[in-house]
């Protein structure tokens, strides 16, 4: 290369490295002092939220803040719309995406007892802003999902559990082979035979070994095959209702309430029973 070449390629890496070093005074001056000085109004914010969450006046509080919310900004707060959020709403106000995102952060930090003192160093510690809320957001959604599939299965159970009463078909193993297709670990609901469709009949070969996670799968498996069918019958319609409503909250705690009860009872009828016995004691005596 000649020199007036090598001398060229040298300038134009020092502009390079020139814009470099201004890329990097501007991060360290701006977007860091920034960063700064957002962490610090996000504990002045969070300290506020202490004072008007343990105000004796709260109700009062928040009765007003959403009015002027309302009426002055045009937000609407819808009634289920957490407190925090609509503390974090009256500060920020008409940024909408700002207010989502610093709510969010805020209710990390609480969630996991974070002063407000503490705060800044708790949000670089954690990446900065934008990575907490992204953070928040995913186990958020790992929550719903595991409520939701924890919830598919106890219907599903509880849909087999109705079907016991009108079966496919019905068959007994033979004594001398029941320790074969034992559920050795005796952790499954139900018991997965193995079976080879022969002359139009099907022969039981085995059984499949279980555990809680493979079952969950194969009720997985179930609980989608039933979505997927086109039509049902009546009677499928009924024992689908029938399990809906074995695993509603109001049929728990009903059922809950009648054992308690029944528990009261057993526990009276003994102690009637150990006082009835102490002067049969002293006779015999």
């Amino acid at each position: 290369m000649k020199k007036n070449g090598k001398l060229l390629v040298e300038q134009v890496l020092s502009e390079g490295d020139l814009l470099a070093q201004q890329q990097a005074d501007f991060y360290d001056n701006y977007i860091m002092k920034a960063n700064d000085v957002l962490y610090g109004l996000l504990a002045d914010l969070m300290r506020y939220s202490d004072q008007v969450l343990e105000s004796d006046y709260k109700l009062e509080i928040f009765a007003k803040m959403r009015s002027t919310l309302s009426a002055k900004h045009n937000i609407k707060v819808q009634k289920n719309t957490s407190d925090l959020t609509i503390i974090v709403k009256y500060v920020v106000r008409t940024n909408r995406k700002n207010a989502h995102v610093y709510a969010r952060v805020l209710d990390m930090a609480y969630r996991q007892d974070v002063m407000a003192n503490e705060l800044e160093e708790f949000i670089r510690q954690n990446g900065g802003i934008d990575r907490i809320r992204a953070s928040n957001t995913n186990l958020e959604s790992v929550r719903k999902k595991k409520a939701k599939s924890e919830h598919e299965l106890k219907f599903i159970k509880a849909l087999l559990d109705e079907k016991a009463a009108t079966p496919i078909t019905e068959f007994s193993i033979p004594h001398e082979w029941s320790s074969q297709v034992h559920d050795s670990m005796g952790v499954s609901t139900f018991f997965y035979p193995i079976c080879m469709g022969v002359l139009g009949g099907y022969k039981v070969v085995g059984v499949v070994p279980m555990d809680i996670d493979f079952e969950k799968q194969i009720l997985s498996r179930v609980f989608i095959d039933l979505g997927s069918k086109g039509s049902y019958s009546e009677v499928d319609k009924q024992q689908i209702a029938r399990a809906k409503e074995i695993i509603s909250p109001a049929y728990q705690l009903k059922m809950q309430e009648e054992r308690d009860r029944a528990e009261q009872e057993r526990r009276s009828k003994k102690q009637v029973a150990q006082q009835l016995a102490v002067p049969q004691l002293a006779l015999a005596t």
